[in-house]
């Protein structure tokens, strides 16, 4: 199979060879793979912004919430959290809740994102919608 006619299968669009740029290679990093003069490689700026899209984040409604609510969640907490949060998007999750002890966390889980938080006395009688998992943790 050519190349043009796999590029036009998958939705891209073929590739002339006069279109392609040449990447000069820059002077510090002769090839080695080692870092000079505070340059960083491929590979870190890679694993940093993987890292920043699986990275929890906490919405501004959520921390409102929270401020609201007298909520202060320990590192321990927080990593539980981050944990229940690991496991509902291992397992194709898109929107979960996440309770850990007397809180409970609605998080936007293809957003990487705590949407809202409660407390046990602001979860009593509530209902949750628009979720498609829960995790305890």
């Amino acid at each position: 199979m050519k190349l043009a006619e796999l590029q036009i299968r998958q939705g891209g669009l073929p590739l002339r060879p006069d279109q392609i740029q040449r990447v000069k290679q820059h002077p510090t990093n002769s090839g080695s793979g080692k870092v000079q003069d505070g340059q960083r490689t491929f590979n870190d700026i890679l694993n940093q912004k993987v890292a920043e899209q699986t990275e929890l984040k906490f919405s501004a409604h959520a921390i409102r919430r929270m401020q609201d609510r007298g909520m202060h969640p320990t590192q321990v907490e927080l990593d539980r959290l981050n944990s229940g949060f690991e496991k509902a998007r291992e397992k194709g999750a898109m929107s979960s809740l996440i309770l850990v002890d007397e809180m409970a966390y609605v998080v936007s889980v293809k957003n990487n994102t705590v949407i809202t938080a409660l407390d046990k006395d602001a979860a009593q009688g509530n209902v949750f919608s628009n979720i498609d998992s829960v995790a305890i943790v």
